[in-house]
């Protein structure tokens, strides 16, 4: 039976959307692009996106069509959100037809990662080693940041699948746990807190509930609130494997070193965060024309949030530092035609609110119920103060368009 143009509009829009969900789109980007993409070929959709599935409706005027997919959630995926919008920008011009357009999005969707298994590893050193001089510390402790950090690199490489992929956090926070404890007991300066921050730092789910936050603002509730409870239980589990690597660490005795270690200098933190931020290419898996952009993102946004903590507080800081990501990203995407996402999600990477999570998940397990309650409240406030902030940037510099 021939196909008629509307069902190849419908079964493109419908593989854009599931590609925009496994390129990490949020509920609201996602609902909005696809329904600007319907507006712009002239048909009517309607649409409603969740962690794991995607449904929609689609009308001519003729004919009607409903479809549920099912989809895998999936983290930010910067290169193939750039491609992706590439694709739809050709279909809408009518520069390509919509079977060489499902073509390029099937291809985008089946590409191999980027970045390889070394790279990977350097990744989670760096990461570990940037953080460690961000949160202030000892020699010490960025030696040991560094080596529980290549550990977690290494365990990223063989990441299991199943039941036992499904604690796979809580299996690297009793690794990291552990080590550093052991290392703890060797160097007993070491600021075992730190360390274990800053070489989990790449677990925290602190980007996952502030996107949950931020649909949950625009009334995504079902996708918002799955998503801000998946990231509570990456939290928790965590959490636990952090406790448990503790008690693990408590059976093993050694003569410790007694040497003191001098502090790292303020100029340092200055010197290595482009290191860090230029670690969200990685993250993010940006494609190359766009590296320069995604490192200046992180530092612009690390910078602006530190100016407004220092003169506004921290929430209000918070704020400020959302508000000028947000509207220096819909400024880039006007500038160079393409989507605000490659600015603003490694604008705010180093602002959200993981370890903050993380410390009061911490409390709740040391029975400091008052204060783990406390510092779980100022990661939801700091999270919205962010997501607020971005929304306030929006309204400052109106985005190009949704996505």
């Amino acid at each position: 039976m021939e196909i008629t143009k509307f069902q190849k509009q419908v079964k493109f829009i419908l593989r854009f959307g599931t590609a925009l969900h496994s390129a990490g789109a949020p509920a609201h980007t996602l609902e909005a692009t696809m329904q600007d993409m319907s507006q712009l070929i002239g048909i009517r959709g309607t649409f409603i996106s969740q962690p794991t599935a995607i449904l929609s409706s689609f009308s001519n005027g003729e004919e009607e069509i409903t479809k549920i997919e099912r989809v895998e959630p999936m983290g930010v995926n910067l290169g193939k959100l750039t491609d992706l919008d590439s694709v739809s920008r050709q279909v809408i011009r009518n520069e390509i037809s919509y079977e060489e357009g499902f073509q390029k999005l099937d291809d985008i969707l089946n590409a191999n990662e980027p970045f390889g298994k070394r790279i990977r590893l350097i990744y989670f050193l760096f990461s570990a080693a940037g953080f460690m001089v961000l949160f202030g510390g000892t020699w010490v402790d960025l030696f040991a940041a560094m080596v529980v950090g290549s550990l977690m690199g290494l365990m990223s490489l063989i990441k299991p699948l199943g039941l036992v992929g499904q604690l796979f956090e809580a299996i690297v926070a009793v690794v990291a746990s552990l080590a550093t404890y052991l290392l703890l007991k060797l160097f007993p300066g070491l600021n075992a807190g730190v360390v274990i921050i800053s070489s989990l730092i790449i677990f925290m789910p602190g980007l996952f509930i502030t996107i949950a936050i931020a649909e949950i603002a625009t009334n995504n509730l079902v996708s918002g609130t799955a998503r801000l409870v998946g990231g509570v239980m990456i939290l928790l589990k965590l959490t636990f494997g952090v406790f448990i690597g503790s008690k693990i660490a408590s059976w093993f005795h050694f003569s410790a070193f007694h040497f003191r270690f001098d502090e790292i200098p303020n100029w340092l933190t200055y010197a290595i965060l482009p290191l860090t931020a230029f670690m969200s290419v990685i993250n993010f898996k940006a494609n190359k024309t766009d590296w320069g952009w995604v490192t200046l993102a992180g530092i612009y946004g690390y910078f602006c949030s530190k100016v407004g903590s220092h003169y506004l507080g921290p929430e209000l800081g918070m704020f400020f530092g959302g508000t000028c990501v947000g509207a220096m990203s819909n400024i880039f995407a006007r500038l160079k035609d393409k989507p605000s996402s490659i600015f603003q999600w490694p604008g705010i990477i180093l602002l959200v609110p993981g370890s903050v999570g993380y410390r009061g998940m911490t409390s709740l397990f040391e029975r400091d119920v008052i204060g783990g309650l406390d510092t779980a409240f100022t990661m939801i406030t700091l999270a919205m103060a962010l997501v607020v902030g971005v929304f306030f940037g929006n309204i400052i510099i109106k985005p190009r368009r949704s996505l």
